[in-house]
Parts: structure tokens; sequence; C-alpha cells
């Protein structure tokens, strides 16, 4: 099951402005240190109230997207300021024309991260852990190429791992990021049957280093599975 949730409620008035506008933000739309429009006018054009336009700018503000200071107005903050790892930021550059940029990011950020998941789930994972990781792969197998299975089974085996590490920043890493994994997941494995097909075997190998109790192998096998996985996503840019 996919547990990240986006955190704007778009089926509220002020969700909808929060997300239009911060899709503004992250395309460039309204620069980066520049003002944002006049309260006023954002009212006018979304048709909303002023307490509903705050609540908006209390979501984005959270997420590191604008700031606000007396006398100065709201700004839209600088991109080092973002909250990167916010489901909604990242989806919203997924939309936007920094996609292909940001999936090189999370490519590299993974690559930082997982194979040292695997070596931590080879070396003290519980035996429950790694029959979780088992039955992920399993689901991967057994999904049928082109449903959200494939998708969710995938995000599944890579976050039992995150959490097999032990490490409870890398399990929160993999619980912030499982939308941003699925959507990824989703590029990559557009690029057809074949290549999820033979991705399996590479997943597999993954399992059974740290099955094996084999440190060294998983975090090999994981870095050699990042590695052509990054290569795919390239070539779909």
């Amino acid at each position: 099951m996919l547990e990240n949730k986006r955190n704007v409620n778009k089926r509220s008035l002020y969700g909808q402005v929060a997300s239009a506008l911060g899709e503004r933000i992250v395309s460039g739309h309204y620069s980066q240190g520049a003002n944002l429009p006049q309260e006023a006018k954002i009212m006018e054009e979304f048709s909303i109230s002023r307490t509903a336009l705050r609540e908006a700018f209390k979501l984005l503000s959270a997420k590191g997207l604008i700031e606000s200071k007396p006398k100065t107005g709201t700004k839209v903050s600088i991109k080092k300021q973002w909250n990167m790892l916010d489901a909604d930021v990242l989806n919203w550059c997924f939309e936007s024309d920094m996609g292909n940029e940001i999936l090189a990011d999370l490519f590299q950020f993974r690559q930082a991260i997982e194979p040292r998941a695997a070596m931590l789930a080879a070396k003290s994972g519980s035996d429950e852990q790694l029959l979780k990781i088992e039955e992920a792969y399993n689901k991967m197998e057994a999904a049928e190429y082109g449903t959200e299975q494939t998708l969710l089974a995938d995000v599944e085996f890579h976050q039992s791992i995150l959490t097999a590490s032990g490490n409870a920043l890398m399990d929160s890493f993999g619980t912030m990021l499982a939308e941003a994994l699925y959507r990824s997941f989703d590029i990559t494995t557009h690029r057809g049957e074949e290549y999820w097909q033979a991705s399996l075997p590479m997943h597999k190998a993954v399992y059974l280093g740290i099955k094996s109790r084999s440190p060294d192998r998983a975090n090999f096998e994981m870095m050699a599975l990042l590695n052509v996985t990054d290569e795919g996503a390239k070539q779909t840019f």
C-alpha cells in the first residue's frame, strides 16, 4: 500500500488555490525572490475569501515555498528553502519542466541511501522483515505489466528494504518519498514490458543478497539495480 499521501486536499477551496500557486512557483511562473501578486488579485482570480487565501498561504509557507514579512508582502522563497521531501512539492516539480531534473536528483539520492540500506538489512534485518521483502518481490513477479500493482509492488519492495535496515531515518525516507518513487517507477516502467521483465532478476538478486546475509553482495546488487534503472530513466528524457 502506498503510504505517502499528499498534504494538500484539493477538495477544499484553499487546497485548490495552494496547489495552483504551488505549481506556478515550482514552474517558475512566479520567480524566486519575487513578490506574489497582491492578495486582492489572487482572491479575485480564484473567487475566494481572504480567510481561504490565508489558509492556502499557510500551506505553502509550511512547505518553504513562500515567506511573508511586514511591509514587503508575500515573496517566493529561493529554491534551497523549498522542502523538496514534501510530497506535494515533489509532485508539483514532477509535473513541471523540472520533472527530468528532479528525477535525476532522486536517483542520485537513492544511490546514496538504498545500497547502504540493503547492506544493513542483510546484516541485521529480522527474519520477519526479510519475509516482507520476499513477499513484495513475489508481488512484483505476479503483477501484470501495465497495471498499478506493478508500481505498488515495486514501491513496497524498496520500502521494505529501507525498513529492514533498522535505520529510522532510512525508514522515514521510504515513507516520505513513496509517491515520488511511484512516479519515478511509472516513468521507467513505461519503457516497455521487456525492460520490466529484465528488471525482475535484478530485484531478485537484491533480495537474495539480503536473504543470504551477505552485506557486500546486497550492497553491490542494489547499486547495480539503481545504476541500470538510472541509465534507463535517462533514455526516457
